[in-house]
């Protein structure tokens, strides 16, 4: 297997086609539940938005957490939710982020939670285009044969809680819809700017880094309720110390030049709060 590893660290500055190529590589199952001891952290990132994207918003954070670790930091995704969470199951990463619902399972397998994202409410959307058919989320006066997109089952914000409100309102998604799910949420926006659907279920972060040419095209119709922030955990038998660290910098990523440089990237305004292992889950 193919290890991001040299006597300096990980290469996080090299160009993007070449950070494409190492993630889309590192994207692809792993072969067998044992892994082998290494010197090494893995970042595992959910799926959420394309493997180009992912790079691009969370390596400027990669690299500060391992200048101030010490050792290299591996960063990772996985071609699905299902994959991610399987990896997640068998505790091949050791620092994730995930959604809150995800996260459940995740702390069963080990993990606990250290820091989550700070300010935004996390809430789901349902974007239609300008000018479409889809005047008001309504259940009677929605036309017949309608097309809804997602990016996948699991999505929380996305998927899950956009489903739980539109039945809240009435509206029986599965009779009322024809759904397609197109794995990231890049991808379900980009299919409904190009009018493969209708409307479709994302959340801001998404919406706000598409271009300003297609979200000139779109608009939000409705918001959900907010459930818990999306937060980063650790393997619970992560040494002590690194989980300080890694809390410690996370923490105060705006309070220095690199640390708000790597919160513009992941367009996290706010940037990180400490996150209580012993919070609730998402609402049902």
């Amino acid at each position: 297997m193919l290890h991001l590893v040299h006597k300096e660290g990980l290469p996080v500055r090299t160009g993007l086609w070449i950070k494409v190529f190492i993630l889309l590589y590192l994207a692809l199952p792993v072969a067998g539940t044992a892994q082998p001891k290494v010197d090494y952290y893995r970042f595992g990132v959910l799926p959420l938005q394309s493997p180009s994207k992912l790079a691009t918003m969370f390596l400027p954070l990669g690299e500060g957490l391992q200048q101030e670790l010490g050792r290299p930091v591996q960063f990772i995704t996985a071609p699905s939710f299902r994959e991610f969470m399987q990896r997640v199951s068998r505790r091949e990463y050791d620092i994730i982020y995930l959604n809150p619902l995800l996260y459940i399972d995740a702390r069963r397998a080990g993990y606990r939670a250290i820091a989550k994202v700070a300010e935004e409410p996390f809430t789901g959307i349902l974007v239609v285009r300008q000018g479409g058919p889809i005047e008001e989320l309504s259940p009677h006066r929605l036309p017949q044969g309608l097309r809804l997109g997602f990016p996948d089952p699991e999505a929380f914000a996305a998927t899950v809680m956009t489903r739980r409100y539109m039945e809240g309102l009435g509206i029986d998604v599965d009779a009322q819809f024809h759904v397609r799910y197109f794995g990231s949420q890049d991808s379900a926006l980009l299919a409904l700017s190009s009018g493969l659907v209708d409307i479709i279920g994302t959340w801001r972060p998404s919406l706000r880094s598409m271009p300003a040419t297609v979200r000139k095209q779109l608009r939000i119709i409705a918001e959900t309720p907010p459930q818990p922030q999306m937060p980063i955990a650790v393997r619970a038998d992560m040494p002590a110390r690194d989980i300080k660290l890694i809390t410690a910098n996370l923490l105060n990523l705006s309070h220095t030049d690199k640390g708000r440089t790597a919160l513009e990237a992941l367009g996290f305004k706010g940037g990180f709060i400490r996150a209580d292992d012993t919070e609730s889950g998402p609402a049902n």
